[in-house]
């Protein structure tokens, strides 16, 4: 008797661990960078970027979905952004549906943007000059 309420205890705690943890990203993307002085662009639908970014400046990922107790992480190329705010979205209904992240990026020479949840890439496609 003991062993099978030791044996629920411990499925009972299991489960709250994973359903914790879970999370339910529909997508995120960079959206737009910026330098120190605010100029930038927009780069959703961009391969490569037009102005130089070097030394420091951010970037704006939107992440549609819920992403719980994780950030995610930008990189471009080897400069990790360092997160500084965040603004939500919402929806006609005033549901919140994902929100829009600003990271500032130091030492930036070149490189692709990564945007990155719990080690799955989500986007990966912009370069940055």
């Amino acid at each position: 008797m003991k062993k099978l309420i030791f044996f629920k205890v411990i499925l009972l705690c299991l489960s709250l661990n994973l359903y914790a943890s879970s999370t339910n990203i529909k997508n995120a993307h960079a959206i737009g960078i910026f330098d120190e002085n605010g100029n930038g662009e927009n780069i959703q639908h961009t391969r490569k970027t037009k102005a130089d970014y070097n030394g420091t400046c951010f970037t704006k990922v939107v992440v549609i979905g819920e992403f719980y107790h994780t950030k995610p992480e930008v990189y471009i190329g080897n400069s990790r952004g360092y997160f500084q705010k965040s603004k939500s979205i919402y929806n006609k209904r005033k549901v919140k549906i994902g929100e829009v992240l600003t990271y500032q990026h130091f030492n930036v020479s070149s490189g692709y943007i990564n945007v990155k949840i719990d080690n799955k890439t989500y986007d990966f496609k912009v370069f940055v000059k």
